[in-house]
């Protein structure tokens, strides 16, 4: 078993760990160079750092930690996607991201790029390391801290795609820009500079393509359970893998592999079912024990030390205040939010802010303390919901009865009224419209959109933004392009 490190991990092992791996990862600013600026080691070296089982243990411990970055999983790469959305009020503290209105100097699109791609640069070097040492520890543990490697670049990959390149089907073949491949990491400031390192944008297949083959590589060596409750939740497990990948073939439209990757997170061993209610899924005390949260991004106090970057900060109606529940989620179809517990029970309303449309913020991220909220990932209520789109969009003769069970299943834990959809097309808006209630605030609505080819309605005061527009996605930061000449801007900016 590779799972050793209890439920205070990050507070343990997290900013303080400093070893060689993590040291030099660290300091990545940019996927073209990899690393800016060299510094030296601040602690020890990586044949230290890798030197026995325990010393490894945290060194991988030291990936999940950089998964935290406060500009990336911290929160801010759902957040994006969220308010550029439906479902929330424009948020002035983002500046022009909502109102698709960025530059390409734009400070949130630097922060994001850069956060995205230090964290895979962790997993890059720690993999390297371990290669260099891999006697140290058996192959079965070896494997399985290459696969936690793998899926964590993997999830950052997707989120990095789908905000910087054009969804997957918006070309024939998916040969769009998207975003580098860095699969290496440099182990010095030589390195680090070289020319060769200043690497192009592959195509968004290319990018899909090292996703799947680094999950489908991974999944076999990641545990189903591994019995204890912290690393289940927020570790890599098999299961974790697998719902990613249907979430991926969702976007792919390869809907036979996604319902088939579903299907194998819905018969797991791990026994993943919905918890009672849907608070239940996002009450703190559930973060370890909830059966439906399949991966979350674990944060605690030390991880998020101020109130401009927790998830909980911008969303909460106990903290900044920044993010709040638009009248559009609020009269969605099928949505009755008075009765609905994805409504009022998961509802705040701040008597400080006036008028019906800025006074309603979401409980997703109210735990005790704001900056401590855990950021989820994949819930199995996506997963289920997933398997019902892809079995809606295979069966074109009729509305397929196992994809309305499945739909129905996902509202009947709400209290929400049965559909009875009488057509596919009606079964698959159904669905759609299930997507928004359901994962609202939690990083789905504007990939939502672009994936199915649906323009973003006018809202706001911002334009009608076209599925595949230029401003839909954001730009590459201007010192990345500046510094690479073989780095293509996205039209438009």
């Amino acid at each position: 078993m590779y799972f050793k490190n209890k439920s205070n991990f990050s507070r343990k092992f997290g900013s303080r760990l400093a070893i060689g791996a993590v040291a030099l990862a660290a300091t990545a600013m940019f996927s073209c160079s990899k690393v800016n600026d060299q510094v030296p080691y601040a602690k020890m070296d990586p044949k230290d750092a890798f030197s026995n089982p325990e010393r490894i243990e945290k060194a991988a411990v030291g990936m999940y930690d950089a998964l935290q970055n406060k500009e990336f999983f911290g929160g801010r790469v759902l957040i994006y996607a969220d308010t550029r959305g439906l479902d929330v009020n424009i948020a002035s503290y983002f500046g022009d991201v909502p109102t698709y209105s960025m530059l390409s100097n734009n400070i949130y699109a630097f922060n994001c790029w850069s956060g995205g791609y230090r964290t895979i640069n962790e997993a890059n070097f720690f993999s390297m390391n371990l290669k260099d040492n891999e006697k140290v520890v058996t192959p079965e543990v070896a494997a399985g801290y290459y696969a936690e490697a793998k899926f964590i670049r993997s999830l950052t990959y997707f989120y990095l795609v789908n905000t910087y390149a054009q969804t997957y089907t918006a070309q024939a073949g998916a040969v769009q820009p998207g975003v580098p491949l860095i699969l290496t990491a440099p182990r010095n400031g030589a390195e680090a500079t070289d020319p060769a390192n200043k690497v192009p944008r592959k195509s968004v297949k290319e990018v899909y393509d090292q996703m799947i083959k680094d999950l489908t590589e991974a999944a076999p060596s990641l545990q189903i359970s591994t019995g204890d409750a912290y690393a289940d939740h927020a570790r890599a497990t098999r299961g974790a893998a697998h719902a990613l990948l249907a979430r991926i073939y969702l976007y792919q439209g390869d809907w036979a592999k996604a319902r088939d990757f579903a299907d194998s997170v819905l018969l797991s061993t791990a026994g993943y079912k919905l918890d009672a209610t849907p608070a239940a899924a996002f009450a703190a005390a559930n973060y370890q024990s909830s059966t439906e949260r399949i991966f979350s991004v674990a944060m605690n106090g030390a991880d998020n030390p101020n109130t401009n970057n927790a998830i909980g900060q911008h969303y909460g109606a106990n903290g900044r205040q920044d993010i709040s529940i638009s009248k559009e989620y609020r009269t969605l179809p099928n949505f009755d939010y008075q009765t609905d517990l994805r409504g009022k029970p998961l509802f705040a309303y701040n008597i400080s802010k006036t008028g019906d449309t800025t006074g309603f913020f979401t409980k997703k991220f109210a735990g005790t303390n704001p900056i401590d909220s855990w950021v989820p990932i994949i819930r199995l209520a996506e997963v289920m919901l997933i398997k019902a789109e892809a079995l809606a969009r295979l069966n074109t003769a009729a509305p397929d009865a196992a994809a309305v069970a499945l739909l129905n299943a996902v509202r009947g834990r709400a209290k929400a009224s049965i559909l009875a959809p009488a057509t596919q097309a009606e079964l698959i808006t159904n669905i759609l419209t299930e997507r928004r209630i359901e994962l609202a605030f939690e990083g789905q609505a504007q990939f939502d959109f672009q994936r199915t080819h649906r323009n973003i309605p006018a809202h706001g005061g911002v334009n009608e933004q076209p599925w595949n527009g230029n401003y839909i996605i954001f730009p590459l930061p201007n010192q990345e392009v500046e510094r690479n000449p073989n780095m293509a801007q996205n039209p438009g900016y």
